[in-house]
């Protein structure tokens, strides 16, 4: 009887403290979107902002495990759950109250692209761009501002799940254009066998939010957030996400 109750009491401990651990392991999530964040062909993730991450949870000094899943999912599950974190964030005011901000990831501007030889387009504000078809990622930020500016699913806004599904929509000319950051766009096209020789900038969308952040849900303790604020300053400061960048070529 000792024997077995070592072995429980052994049991309970065992789970007590795997929990505990679970508990107190951070997860960031992001979409594939490379070069920021992506899997590499070992189905490992990798990126500029991975790898800014990954110095960010050295400095801080705490566990953390990074996943590549849908923009909508990770979204979900950081609102929903402690600890768990996006790694790249639009800001806007509407969801500047639903999230706790680390801090600037990178910074981007966004674009109306199209093709090339596309000798009929005839594109000089946003407004011109409702004669023809959008296309943007479902859930993203850019889907709301398009329908705020009175785009419509119907008419002229098409949403794909996935970047690959949006590309080559394009391609096959069943939508016009692409709202999307340009910085990502080559990777991003090669990685799906397109050339971005084949396509160009119409317009730049000067009023588009074009901060990324690392954000957390409200359920995340603040302490936490306030630990991971200081180290994404540190590694601005002391020089290693200015190497990182580099490393990118961005």
């Amino acid at each position: 009887m000792r024997i077995k109750y070592k072995v429980v009491v052994m049991l309970f401990i065992l789970f007590v403290f795997t929990k505990f651990s679970f508990a107190n392991t951070l997860l960031f999530v992001a979409e594939n979107l490379p070069p920021y964040h992506y899997l590499d062909k070992d189905d490992q993730p990798c990126g500029f902002l991975v790898d800014t991450v990954k110095a960010v949870v050295e400095a801080a000094d705490v566990d953390a495990d990074i996943k590549i899943i849908p923009f909508a999912r990770g979204y979900k599950t950081t609102l929903n759950q402690a600890n768990v974190f996006m790694i790249s964030l639009l800001k806007t005011p509407a969801r500047e109250k639903y999230f706790q901000w680390v801090g600037q990831s990178y910074k981007s501007t966004a674009f109306l692209v199209g093709l090339k030889d596309r000798s009929d387009v005839k594109l000089t504000t946003i407004d011109d761009a409702k004669n023809y078809v959008v296309g943007t990622i479902r859930g993203y930020h850019s889907e709301e501002y398009l329908k705020t500016l009175g785009f419509d699913i119907e008419k002229n806004l098409h949403l794909s799940v996935r970047y690959e599904q949006m590309w080559q929509m394009l391609f096959k000319k069943r939508i016009d254009f692409i709202l999307t950051n340009f910085i990502a766009l080559e990777k991003e096209m090669k990685s799906i066998g397109l050339s971005s020789e084949d396509i160009k900038p119409y317009i730049q969308l000067k009023d588009f939010p074009s901060e990324l952040h690392i954000a957390a849900g409200l359920k995340t303790p603040p302490d936490t957030v306030v630990k991971l604020k200081k180290a994404l300053a540190k590694i601005k400061v002391n020089g290693t996400y200015q190497k990182i960048m580099t490393k990118w070529g961005l």
